[in-house]
Order: structure tokens, then C-alpha cells, then sequence
């Protein structure tokens, strides 16, 4: 492959056709129809019999939604799929309107009561998902901390994946279905297990009926409406595998709606879209089928159907096949292309490494540069490692992509539990200054460890602060292993089961093992603000002098009010993490590596493992409204940093300093992930010079052991302006925390956030 075809194109312009397309998505913020009947859930549901098991269950709600959705194509598109209703109605039958509208769906008047009671006596609170039940009754004392900013256990968790796409692309539903078939033939009905895993297959051969039904509405409608190309692509796929690149987008776009008809949009990811779909471009340009422009415009018109508002549907590029060989193809210049023309804030990631082509890395740099904050640029070598060292074989390990935000699975192979917990340790280290007791509430929260007054030395506050850590530690997996086990008795996931290998085998759901891996990924937030708030005590108070014990316990408690010179000596006379000083990165790189080997000794209630994210999502914003005033400076309530960045405005030494102290931290044990967002000054990276200039940031910090980089080029005046003026200058496009998004669709304190970071000029 020569470089000239691998190279952007020069900037033409988008198809009219693409125009119209993006115009119109954009309009109705979204691949949804708004207007269609918002009581096809409701009905489903009701009709699903009451008397099946809940797997059983849930796979007939999806089959039963799939005949009952309305569908529509709009004249513009040549790929057919709209997304199913995602939440529930909610009909009042005493709403002369709403029982009108459930009339379309053949449900009689008298039967409007009894539609929405079964809607009301299985979700009473509103929400899509089917109600957790209790593992008995929680012991109150291990829930200490959950609620008070310490950690969140969540261990019951939906979308969040990356399913088996390519599985569909190759044999269709109706090869899933013969592979269900096949493998409850060859199941003895006297072996134990048998019961269980026949209610699974059943339910999986439901979903293929639902697979195979979806394709089958849409040809129809299109063969009505004289659309014969889609009728025909439609009538094949998903039911049945792709032979073109067309067919192979449309049984992709179509499987993606089934799969968040179950789950969710949020956060369902698409995955390795080169290596999925090249084999297909391959064969269509050796047979003179299609156009490298024509499978430009179709990664446009791809990109419409993904988009949302807040997107977190994850496409990644670029990387390393099973063998380890470069896997970069021309799809991957394809899709880049795709997404600059398109000019969406998409959900764009790429897999990097030492030995990733220039062009390629390039290629990104300059997509980078335009702003928007996409790509995301993740260092495969740290994270196969990650992977590999807890468990995950070698090659399915080279195979990993990220979900949503920065969260790493194994594509059709894993049940990732992504986000599953959250852990803020900046928290416990308030605990650890105020012998367990918060200091917002003076209520006491943690185990008593004694007062800052009390310790001898920086090691006894150092010991405090770790037994702080365990204890929640520990109340946080119990949190965890709790709602892995509610989610297996009340909320499996038959689709994503069948689209994930072993789950058919083994006749298990993902949600009860079925998965050949089955993890749980953990947030760890506050490193920064550790070690700032560590060093600080350390120098200023144990080893300089100039504050003592008491009166730093004085000052934290009084929020500062009343102490701006002794605010100011925490905040400048100690340094600070993002500055490449060894004495401050050493602590944030120590608190890390404790939490990460203290998650690799435990496993969840189903033997799975415990992955961490050094990761906070916007969770910085939400956990430091529950932190008292900290060691660093930091004034109580305000956030804390994102992620591995440092805090906001504190990283001073320009973007080298900041590589080099992320360096320090542990990506390579970070089997979740690792995330920094890095904020640049348009003029540190103007013209191709400044391309040029990005592209080597990259590459020497992929060098380095640096995990993942998000870029945000924007100015601080201009992100003001937006703020000031939402409505003629607010739809600059940012990186925020893990996804982008247009500045003036964000709340006011995540907006004040992006504008409070370091935007470097060096």
C-alpha cells in the first residue's frame, strides 16, 4: 500500500447528499425519530408472558419491540435503521392523548389499564432497567462511605460493551441461531446444568428471531418505497453474513440497534471498525464494486447514524493484530477522513505504539489540531501488557478497545463491568488527617487512625491514610459483589450474550459467567491532589516547620476562611504534581500502585477480577462537592483533578514537564485504562510546523510508558466568549472528561472546569 493512497485526501467537499444527511441528524440531535409512538415499550412488555423466566423474558421484550416499533427511511438515506424506543412511556390511561396514541398500536381502550400497571409493578421507579433485588439485607456499616464521597460500588452494569459485531458480519442471525441449534443437540438432558442453560438458549434463539426480524420490516418498507438496493441489503443482513462493504455496514448499523434496543445507547461501543470492515473493502476494490470515495461517503453516512449529542459510542482504529504486526489499513485513513469531513464530535480512539507509521500518527495530529479533542491516542504497548499480565491471553489481549470514555474490553470476548466502582483517595486522606471523620459533617465515617496532631512523623500519617484506603477498599468490593449477584438473579443480557464468545458454549449469560473473561474495572480519582496535599504536609509541616498540626487542622475545618497567607503557603511554598518534580510524582505514582495492587488480590462474587481506571470521568466535579478543604489548597467542595491531569492551572511548566511527570504513574498495571487530558494553546501547534510539533508530543510520550492522551486546542478567552455568548459562539466543540461535547450544551461547573485548565503554550 502506497503512502498516496493511505494520505488524506486534500479537503473536498461533502457530497450534497452527506450535507442533507448531517443537517437533518443534527436537527433532531440524533439517529431517533421523535416523533414515533413512545409506547412500543409499554406494549411489548405487557405482551411478553408474564410467566417466563427474566432472561426469558428480556428476550422477548426485545423480540416483541422489534415487531411492534414503528420504522421509518427517510428519502436521503441508503442505510436503513432508525433506534428502537429506549425507555418505557409510561402511559396514563386517563391521558385521552396517550391512549389514542397506544390505539395505534393495537392495544384496545380497556386494555390501556392493564398495559400500564405491568409497566408500573416491574418499573416502579421509571427506569428502563429490570428493579434489583436485595442479596439479602446489607450489613449498614459496609455501606460506610458509599454515599459520602468516598466510593461508589455499582457491580450491576448495562451497555458498557463492545459486542461481537463482526460475528454477525461474517454468519448472520441465522448463523447464531444454527450455532444455539447445534449446541443444544449435543447437551444431555441429565447433565445438571441442563435445566439452566436450556431457559438460556431459548432465550437466545429469540434474539436471533429478533436480529432476523429487524432486517426483514426494514426490506419490506423499502421494497414499498421502491428503494430496491437497501431492499435487497436488507433482506440479507443481519439475518444472514455480508459479502460487500454495504452489506457489512448495514448488518453492523442494524445489529447496533438491536443491541441497544436491550441495553441503551450509552455507551454501547462499536470497536475495531478497520479491522472489521476491511476485509470487505479489500474484496469489493480487487472485484471493482466500489470507490475508495464511495467508502468515504459511506463512513460519512455512517458517522450520521452514530451521531448523538453526547456520544460515548466508541469506534477505534489503527493498532496491532493477534501476532503482534501492524494492523493499520486503508480503512483506517478511510474512517479518519470520514470523520473530518463529517465534522461531528465523534467517539474516535486509535491504538498507537513505537512502531505505528508516521503518516498514520500524523494523520491523527492533524485531525487532533482542528479540535474537539479527537482522537484519543492510546498506548497499546502499556495496556496489552496490563491485560496480559491479569489473565487475558496474549493475543486476545492485542485485540482490546475501548468503551465509551477510556475503558478497555476484549471485543465479543468480555463482560468488563466498566465503571463498576469509583474510588476517590484524596477522601481518605482526609479521613486519615481527622482520625475517620468527615470534615464536612464531623460525622464519624472511617475507622479511627488517630489526628494529625498525634503522628509522630509523615510515616505514621503515610500508615493512617493506607488503612483509611483498605477499609473502603474492602467495603466497595462487598458494594460490588452485591449487585454482580442481584444483576445474574434480575437482570441478564441475552443479546449481548449471544453476540459474546463462550456465553452459547457454556449456556450461560454474560451476567452469570458466560464470558471467557468477566472483570470489573475500578476508578481510582485524586492522585494528584494526594500527592500535592502529601508533599505539602511533608515539607511545610514536618520537615520545614512553618505550619504545625493543630493549626492545619484549624485552618482545613475553617475552610480557609480567615488563613488566605497559610492557603497561599500550601498552594506555593510546596510542589506540584504536573511539573516533572520527582518528589511530588513519586507520591502520585506510590498511591496509585498501592491501590492497583490491592485490587489485583481480591475477585468478585463470579471470580472476576478487579481492573483499575486511573480514571475520574466527571466524577472529580461530583466527589469533590462532597470533600472538605485539602492540604493542597484546594477550598472544600471545589473539584478535584481530572483524572491524571493535574489540578486545574497548577501543571506550569509547559506540555514536556506534564508528559514527564505522567510517565511516572503505572499505565502499564493499568488494565482499565489510564486518561489525561491535555490542553493546548491553538499557537503552540499552528500550520503543518504545529501538526508536525503535535505529532511529536505523541510519539515521544508513547515512548515514554505515557497510557492515553485526550487534546483539547482552545483558548480560555474563547471558551469565556462562549460562556458569555452560548448562542452565537457556543458551539465550539471540547474535550470534557472522556468524551467531547459542544461547550455551551455543558453545565456551568463543568464549564468552568475546561476553562480553569492549563492551556499550554510550550
Amino acid at each position: 500500500m502506497n503512502q498516496e493512497s493511505m494520505a488524506f485526501c486534500s479537503k473536498a467537499a461533502v457530497p450534497e447528499r452527506i450535507s442533507r444527511l448531517r443537517d437533518e441528524t443534527m436537527k433532531r440531535k440524533g439517529s431517533w425519530i421523535p416523533d414515533l409512538n413512545p409506547f412500543s415499550r409499554d406494549v411489548a412488555l405487557y405482551r411478553t408472558d408474564q410467566n417466563l423466566s427474566v432472561v426469558q423474558g428480556r428476550a422477548t421484550l426485545l423480540r416483541e419491540l422489534v415487531k411492534l416499533a414503528p420504522i421509518r427511511i427517510y428519502p436521503d438515506w441508503r442505510l436503513a435503521g432508525e433506534h428502537l424506543p429506549g425507555d418505557f412511556g409510561f402511559l396514563n390511561q386517563e391521558n385521552r392523548r396517550q391512549a389514542d396514541r397506544i390505539k395505534e398500536l393495537g392495544v384496545d381502550l380497556q386494555e390501556a389499564g392493564a398495559v400500564e400497571k405491568r409497566v408500573l409493578q416491574l418499573y416502579p421507579e421509571g427506569k428502563r432497567r429490570t428493579p434489583r433485588i436485595a442479596i439479602g439485607q446489607p450489613t449498614a456499616e459496609y455501606f460506610c462511605g458509599s454515599t459520602q464521597g468516598i466510593f461508589s460500588g455499582l457491580g450491576w452494569i448495562e451497555n458498557h460493551s463492545i459486542r461481537d459485531y463482526a460475528k454477525v458480519l461474517r454468519i448472520g442471525f441465522k448463523g447464531i441461531q444454527g450455532e444455539i441449534e447445534e449446541r443444544m443437540a449435543r447437551a444431555a438432558i441429565t447433565e445438571m446444568d441442563f435445566p439452566q442453560q436450556e431457559n438460556f438458549w431459548k432465550a437466545g434463539l429469540w434474539i436471533c428471531e429478533a436480529g432476523i426480524l429487524l432486517g426483514k420490516r426494514y426490506a419490506e418498507l423499502a421494497r414499498s418505497m421502491d428503494k430496491t438496493d437497501m431492499a435487497k441489503m436488507c433482506k440479507r443482513v443481519p439475518a444472514e453474513g455480508a459479502r460487500t462493504l454495504y452489506e457489512a455496514v448495514q448488518s453492523l448499523w442494524l445489529s447496533h440497534i438491536l443491541t441497544c434496543g436491550e441495553d441503551g445507547i450509552n455507551a454501547n461501543s462499536i470497536g475495531r471498525l478497520d479491522q472489521i470492515l476491511y476485509p470487505y473493502y479489500a474484496t469489493d476494490i480487487a472485484a471493482g464494486r466500489i470507490t475508495r470515495s464511495e467508502a468515504v461517503e459511506l463512513m460519512e453516512e455512517l458517522a450520521c447514524k452514530l451521531y448523538l449529542e453526547y456520544d460515548v459510542q466508541a469506534i477505534t482504529l489503527g493498532g496491532v493484530n493477534a501476532a503482534g504486526q501492524c494492523a493499520v489499513n486503508e480503512m483506517s485513513y478511510i474512517i479518519l477522513e470520514a470523520t473530518k469531513n463529517a465534522g461531528f464530535v465523534r467517539d474516535l480512539s486509535v491504538r498507537i505504539n513505537r512502531h505505528t507509521p508516521k503518516v498514520f500518527i500524523d494523520r491523527c495530529a492533524d485531525l487532533a489540531s482542528r479540535g474537539g479533542g479527537i482522537p484519543f491516542f492510546f498506548n497499546e504497548e502499556c495496556f496489552i501488557k496490563a491485560l496480559a499480565d491479569r489473565g487475558i491471553k496474549i493475543e486476545d489481549a492485542r485485540d482490546f478497545a475501548p468503551i465509551g470514555c477510556i475503558e478497555l474490553t476484549i471485543p465479543g470476548k468480555a463482560n468488563p463491568h466498566a465503571v463498576s466502582g469509583w474510588f476517590c483517595a484524596i477522601k481518605c486522606l482526609e479521613l486519615a488527617l481527622f482520625d475517620g471523620k468527615d470534615l464536612r459533617t464531623n460525622e464519624q465515617i472511617g475507622p479511627h487512625t488517630g489526628l494529625l496532631t498525634s503522628f509522630t512523623g509523615y510515616e505514621a500519617l503515610i500508615g493512617a491514610f493506607q488503612r483509611q484506603m483498605d477499609f473502603f477498599i474492602k467495603n466497595m468490593i462487598y458494594t460490588i459483589n452485591r449487585g454482580e449477584l442481584a444483576q445474574r438473579e434480575e437482570g441478564p443480557l441475552p443479546c449481548w450474550s449471544v453476540l459474546t464468545d463462550a456465553c452459547i458454549e457454556r449456556g450461560r449469560d454474560i451476567t452469570d459467567g458466560g464470558a471467557i473473561y468477566n472483570y470489573h474495572s475500578i476508578c481510582f480519582m485524586g492522585a494528584a491532589n494526594v500527592a500535592d496535599s502529601l508533599i505539602a504536609i511533608k515539607k511545610l509541616l514536618f520537615e520545614e516547620k512553618k505550619i504545625d498540626a493543630a493549626k492545619l487542622l484549624a485552618v482545613l475545618r475553617a475552610n480557609f476562611e480567615g488563613y488566605e497567607p497559610i492557603r497561599q503557603l500550601l498552594l506555593k511554598g510546596a510542589s506540584k504534581y504536573g511539573n516533572d518534580v520527582s518528589e511530588v510524582d513519586e507520591i502520585a505514582a506510590w498511591v496509585t500502585n498501592y491501590f492497583i495492587d490491592q485490587m489485583d488480590k481480591y475477585r468478585s462474587a463470579l471470580n472476576g477480577r478487579f481492573f483499575v481506571h486511573l480514571f475520574s470521568f466527571i466524577s472529580n466535579i461530583s466527589f469533590g462537592k462532597l470533600l472538605g478543604a485539602t492540604p493542597d489548597g484546594r477550598r472544600a467542595s471545589e473539584p478535584i483533578a481530572y483524572s491524571l491531569s493535574a489540578q486545574q492551572g497548577r501543571d506550569e511548566k509547559g506540555v514536556t514537564a506534564l508528559i514527564n511527570t505522567l510517565a511516572k504513574l503505572p499505565h502499564h498495571k493499568s488494565a482499565g485504562a489510564t486518561a489525561a487530558i491535555i490542553d493546548l494553546h491553538p499557537t503552540l501547534i499552528n500550520g503543518n510546523a504545529g501538526i508536525q510539533r503535535l505529532s511529536q508530543i505523541i510519539q515521544t510520550a508513547v515512548s515514554m510508558g505515557v497510557g492515553q492522551m485526550q487534546f483539547n486546542v482552545v483558548t480560555e478567552e474563547r471558551l469565556r466568549l462562549a460562556m458569555e455568548q452560548p448562542e452565537k459562539f457556543g458551539n465550539i466543540p471540547v474535550r470534557v472528561a472522556g468524551y467531547s461535547q459542544i461547550f455551551k450544551l455543558l453545565t456551568k461547573d463543568l464549564q468552568e472546569h475546561v476553562i480553569a485548565r492549563t492551556k499550554h503554550k510550550n
